[in-house]
């Protein structure tokens, strides 16, 4: 999913088999271009939108299924009967019409939207096997004898059952060695893969938001985006002559335009695999099953990894949101601070409705709320979900949440006596980033993960991480 691929090969409308269009199919992650342009056109006339499903034959004989087509531009193509372009057209002028692609599937032709579902999804993402910190490989040099041998011993995979329909598998694999007899040069590379396993098969929409899911947890670790590079689909539905589960190759354009340098080492992580080893399948369960309640302030969160430019003020106006928008969603038993705004608000109402005439009373009761102080939000989170070490970047808790809310404020509503109150330049972009970790931390701790380990963990990384969070 992130190498330029180019198909010629004849295209075709999964209704009209027999009108083959050639054409190029160009899909370039780097350039945000994934385009099918026809020499030719499946139509009479231009008036369409686009086509849930195109198929393919390549000139190397590969089937493939584009789905999501969406029409992008055309000429000579008339609009109607009597368009000028067929009156006067001459007779060796050819067509040409061009679609945005969202899905390619390599290796199958599907015809009906409706067996566009899916029982697996398998991923190579960016910078899992380097949270994962497993790896089968060994070498063992003897030096008097020059022997060096390699070896890969396949590690066993991390199951994970999420939900009655969904289990989570870590796998590892190997390239297959070469054999022959004047081998110059030998490559052993293991592979380490996310898979999702669905007992109700799925759309690529869906399957792509469960690794969504997978994904932002990533990053709750590496502090910064990551990527799909490899994906593959598996289906029941789906099988060769032998009976076994064709593979389809799966490519999608998701983050463009952003740049990737060498995966980060555990050092640059806040937890890897190994460090929550002894609860991850609590963990990642949580993770996944909270997350639909909680897809706002998460998508808030860690979408500002993958957003190449991005103005600070809505940067920061997104962390405020999410944290807003996260305590609203917690199940709070008990909350001090709400206890008491809430006994100062029925004191004051009562004060209120005691001036007001009798038949006032009750329409005056309906018209006045009592929304949680953004504030009161902000302690609680602070109060539950951090830890020593980030209330050390944090420093003054008061001061932390009075300058939030009055730079949120002030963004929000562009009041001019609240603009000398409110953080800018440096000292906004240390707002921002102290709110986010807070939020991450919430997001982790909410999810099962042990306060202090957290804690240990974001010391034990700081110098490398977060030694810019401190004043």
């Amino acid at each position: 999913m992130i190498d330029k691929l180019e198909y010629k090969g004849l295209w075709f409308l999964p209704r009209n088999e027999e009108r083959k269009v050639p054409g190029i199919l160009t899909f370039d992650p780097a350039n945000n271009c994934h385009v099918l342009e026809l020499i030719g056109s499946f139509y009479d006339m231009s008036e369409h939108d686009g086509e849930e499903i195109i198929l393919g034959i390549t000139y190397r004989g590969d089937k493939i299924t584009l789905h999501q087509c969406q029409f992008s531009s055309s000429t000579g193509i008339p609009r109607n009967e009597n368009d000028l372009k067929r009156i006067f057209r001459e007779e060796n002028q050819p067509y040409t019409l061009n679609f945005r692609v969202k899905y390619m599937l390599k290796g199958i032709h599907i015809s009906n939207i409706e067996n566009l579902t899916f029982n697996s999804i398998y991923t190579t993402i960016y910078n899992l096997h380097e949270w994962v910190g497993i790896s089968g490989i060994s070498v063992d040099s003897e030096i008097p004898n020059c022997e060096d041998v390699i070896t890969f011993t396949k590690p066993e995979p991390i199951i994970v059952v999420i939900d009655e329909n969904l289990e989570l598998e870590i796998k590892f694999n190997s390239n297959l060695p070469l054999y022959g007899r004047a081998i110059k040069e030998q490559t052993l590379k293991q592979y380490t893969t996310l898979a999702l396993h669905f007992k109700k098969e799925q759309t690529i929409d869906d399957l792509l938001y469960n690794v969504k899911k997978f994904q932002n947890f990533l990053s709750a670790s590496t502090q910064s985006q990551t990527r799909i590079e490899v994906a593959e689909l598996y289906s029941d539905q789906f099988r060769n002559k032998y009976d076994i589960r064709i593979d389809i190759d799966l490519y999608t354009i998701i983050t463009p335009n952003l740049k990737f340098d060498k995966p980060k080492e555990d050092w640059q992580m806040i937890f890897t695999y190994r460090d929550i080893e002894h609860k991850f399948k609590s963990i990642i369960q949580n993770w996944f099953n909270y997350y639909e309640k909680f897809e706002a302030p998460l998508n808030l969160v860690f979408g500002q990894f993958y957003l190449s430019e991005y103005y600070l003020e809505i940067m920061f106006l997104n962390v405020a949101q999410a944290a807003e928008s996260f305590h609203s969603k917690l199940k709070i038993v008990e909350d001090k601070e709400r206890t008491t705004q809430d006994i100062e608000f029925k004191r004051k109402v009562d004060i209120v409705l005691s001036s007001v005439p009798e038949d006032l009373k009750n329409w005056v009761a309906s018209k006045l709320s009592n929304p949680l102080h953004f504030d009161t939000r902000l302690k609680y989170l602070i109060n539950e979900f951090s830890n020593d070490q980030i209330n050390a970047m944090i420093g003054d808790k008061d001061k932390f949440i009075k300058s939030i809310v009055k730079t949120r404020n002030y963004l929000t509503h562009y009041n001019s006596k609240d603009k000398k109150a409110a953080s800018n330049g440096l000292e906004l972009v240390l707002l921002m980033k102290r709110l986010r970790l807070l939020l991450i931390s919430s997001f982790l701790v909410n999810s099962g993960m042990d306060k202090k380990l957290l804690e240990k963990l974001t010391k034990e990384k700081t110098y490398m991480m977060f030694r810019g969070y401190f004043d």
